[in-house]
């Protein structure tokens, strides 16, 4: 499932529940948006069709996704409605923006940066083997855990990665607030960590 906040609205995409509306898609929910905080949802597009388990939104509004029968990473520009290839092709399992305009994919292979708009990307050779990314709203902070339950944050427009604490099992997600709060949820439930001094 891959969720990303636009503005004040939500762009999502997944597999539906038992209680999903059939108008939302019966295999993959395609794109689907809320512009009520996740009250209610409408399909966008892509429904039935494809699912996106990375999905992020820069800060000038362009919604990147790539969906799991594709290596093709896809960009929109007016909150999903269309969809167009950006160049950049990977397998990624998470998908941030950061605040410089670039995009870092969490792939097999290890971390991948692109400054181009996801045109193409290169290797982040000295940063932690990630996965269940995700960035502060301001785009400031980039969270990641690694294969050893250690949580790793990175400041963007710095070199380094500093540890902040580890998960219990597998991290489904994680989450950060631009004052560096972290939310993670794991095999514990959600636990939520102040943020370094």
């Amino acid at each position: 499932m891959g969720l990303t906040l636009l503005g004040e609205d939500l762009i999502a995409s997944g597999h539906p529940g038992s209680n999903t509306p059939a108008e939302l898609g019966d295999q993959n929910l395609g794109i689907i948006r809320s512009t009520d905080a996740g009250e209610s949802w409408e399909a966008v597009t892509f429904t039935g069709e494809k699912d996106f388990h990375a999905l992020t939104a820069s800060s000038d509004g362009t919604v990147y996704g790539l969906a799991t029968d594709a290596i093709d990473l896809l960009a929109s520009t007016d909150m999903g409605d269309s969809w167009s290839p950006t160049g950049g092709q990977l397998m990624a399992v998470g998908l941030v923006a950061t605040s410089g305009g670039g995009l870092v994919a969490a792939t097999p292979d290890g971390l991948q940066v692109s400054t181009d708009g996801a045109r193409s990307f290169r290797p982040w050779s000295d940063a932690p083997m990630l996965y269940a990314l995700s960035a502060s709203p301001n785009r400031e902070l980039i969270v990641g855990v690694d294969a050893k339950e250690r949580i790793w944050v990175h400041t963007v427009g710095t070199r380094g990665w500093a540890e902040a604490g580890t998960v219990h099992g597998a991290a489904q997600a994680t989450a950060i607030t631009d004052t560096g709060k972290i939310l993670v949820a794991d095999d514990s439930g959600l636990t939520l960590l102040p943020a370094e001094q």
